[in-house]
């Protein structure tokens, strides 16, 4: 009977060499990813869908507790010299600046009210799929529902931050 002797070094290279091909296979067949957390397996649909959550969140953040405000304060400086225009100016510059600022008035309470608007509804959207269960569905849904909300409000967004530069 012949005797089969095993080096520790070859198990462990077989060992490494195997963790690399079940990474590599999975990686190719979109199966499972491996959670450095816990030890827990979770899936592609579970991390995008967890990444798309945490913009939402911080999109949603920005623009009600730092972007608003902003946003309220230009507004009422632009109201004070709306009116403070008739005071220092002729009257055709003065109704000329008047205008004006009534116009970018008009223009940042509409991307307020878009940014409130869609802030609110990407929040339902966002609350109601944290019911399902399956994460397939859930991505696919999240990328139907809360998706579209979530770039109207970049738009108003990045038009409002524009109005306030």
């Amino acid at each position: 009977m012949s005797t089969v002797r095993f080096s520790l070094v070859t198990i462990a290279t077989k060992s490494v060499v195997a963790e690399v091909w079940e990474k590599v296979m999975s990686g190719i067949f979109n199966s499972r990813v491996e959670s450095d957390k816990d030890g827990l397996s979770e899936s592609k649909w579970e991390t995008e869908l967890r990444k798309l959550q945490e913009e939402v969140h911080s999109l949603c953040h920005h623009a009600i507790h730092q972007l608003l405000p902003m946003a309220g304060v230009y507004q009422q400086s632009l109201l004070d010299n709306s009116l403070q225009a008739y005071s220092v100016y002729a009257p055709e510059e003065a109704e000329k600046v008047f205008n004006e600022g009534n116009r970018v008035i008009e223009n940042i309470k509409g991307h307020i009210s878009g940014i409130r608007y869609n802030a609110c509804e990407m929040r339902k959207a966002n609350r109601k799929l944290n019911e399902l269960e399956d994460m397939h569905a859930k991505a696919i849904m999240y990328h139907n529902t809360v998706k579209p909300y979530m770039n109207t409000l970049c738009y108003h967004m990045e038009q409002l931050k524009a109005i306030l530069r």
